[in-house]
């Protein structure tokens, strides 16, 4: 070991390791309208840090690649990082981003033009979408209060702990069905040992998906449309999501396997708050021919039926404790091809003074030490979201083709909300 027992938090979950050898950030960045307070961001984020002590941990790696929750170590803290740049680009904080570090960082880019650009990356092995959002949520919170009265109350938070951790203090345990059959491939021999570390490591990476946005009429026909009997909105959308994929594919019908974190916090008992836990996603998989002539409100059906029927039955609940079999050093199966659909909901309302707004929100990832990957590969990732009312779809990877694919994925969603006008 290169660290003291005592700075042990805790070895990392196979939910969190998946995260740890890339050191994946995962970012939110909103445009600010109106005179931001740099001074009273900067202590709203010393706030943030004093109130989820979980940010400022780090984490370390022993030889295998396995990662270990540290407590703070004996350096200072970077603090929030501010600018003069263009507010419609995303860049990397100017303070190196070190997971062995800190695993929190804000970065603001100001400018004359009247909007900044704020963007808050936490290490994806401690948040997830809806911890992420919480410490967004929470930092506003704080902003408000220095700029309303110049101070804030601090109550700091227990460290957060793995999907893993509450689904044992919930007496869940490992089923015979994982819930991934659906797109379970053969591990190839040539890809089941992890690939050696590159003599020099690879720079910073940061990732900002080419984003749909529907317009708020045509994003609320397509949630009428969810009323509709034995279909939810994300079954909707998912199924558009795989039609404008199979769109690029030769063929009809267009087998496709989709895979999509679930989040388990309102569906264990009791519920978990969002700050108790880290990567709180369970996985659910989902099989079909696609057939971009059939009524997309079928395949919507079928989709939705197999998620509540795999959540019924518990089998998205314990999918968690299936993750060592898929993704790491002890992995014996692929996923690679599936489709991924992460859909986070709607962004909430935050908190804010009235001197300034927001106006754009968007998910983006940071790579601190990108490597060679060591678990499933999706051929695309969509990221779905609501911000003020407007429908937003991210496209992951797609490769040379993303603008085609971003194309169709425009054509299907309109068709969507086109198709509740006629039901």
């Amino acid at each position: 070991m290169l660290w003291d027992e005592e700075d042990l938090v805790r070895v990392l979950g196979a939910s969190e390791q998946r995260f740890v050898r890339a050191g994946t950030y995962t970012g939110r960045s909103v445009t600010v309208v109106g005179g931001l307070d740099t001074t009273a961001l900067g202590a709203a984020f010393s706030a943030l840090q004093q109130a989820y002590p979980v940010v400022t941990c780090r984490i370390a790696e022993d030889a295998t690649g396995r990662g270990y929750l540290l407590r703070p170590g004996e350096h200072s803290l970077a603090g929030m990082t501010a600018s003069p740049g263009d507010p419609d680009i995303v860049r990397i904080p100017a303070e190196p981003i070190d997971p062995a570090k800190q695993l929190a960082y804000l970065d603001v880019v100001l400018s004359d033009r009247g909007r900044s650009r704020v963007t808050l990356f936490a290490h994806h092995s401690i948040a997830d979408a809806g911890h992420c959002v919480e410490l967004l949520s929470r930092l506003w919170d704080f902003y408000t209060d220095y700029v309303e009265s110049g101070t804030t109350t601090v109550v700091p938070h227990d460290y957060p702990q793995s999907l893993e951790w509450h689904a044992a203090a919930r007496g869940i345990a490992r089923s015979s069905i994982s819930g991934f059959e659906d797109v379970t491939r053969p591990l190839p021999s040539e890809v089941a040992v992890i690939p050696p570390e590159p003599a020099i490591s690879a720079p910073a990476t940061l990732v900002r998906p080419r984003r749909i946005m529907l317009d708020e009429a045509a994003t609320g026909r397509i949630i009428g449309l969810g009323r509709y009997p034995d279909v939810t909105v994300n079954g909707l959308v998912t199924a558009a999501l795989l039609r404008a994929f199979a769109s690029e594919k030769s063929g009809d019908p267009v087998p496709l396997g989709c895979l999509y974190p679930v989040d388990l916090r309102t569906r264990l008992e009791p519920p978990v708050p969002r700050a108790e836990g880290t990567n709180m996603a369970g996985l659910a998989s989902f099989a079909a021919e696609v057939d971009r002539c059939a009524d997309i409100l079928e395949l919507a059906q079928r989709i939705s039926s197999r998620l509540r029927h795999d959540l019924a039955e518990g089998i998205v609940a314990q999918s968690v404790l299936h993750f060592p079999d898929y993704f790491g050093a002890t992995r014996i199966h692929s996923l690679t091809g599936h489709v991924a659909v992460t859909n986070t909901g709607a962004v909430p309302a935050f908190r804010l003074p009235a001197t300034i707004a927001l106006t754009d929100y968007e998910i983006v990832y940071l790579s601190a030490h990108p490597r060679p990957s060591a678990g499933a590969s999706a051929a695309v990732t969509f990221l779905v979201y609501t911000f003020e009312g407007r429908l937003t779809v991210g496209i992951l990877g797609g490769g040379a083709g993303v603008d085609r694919l971003a194309t169709a994925v425009r054509d299907e969603l309109t068709a969507l909300a086109e198709e509740a006008v006629n039901s």
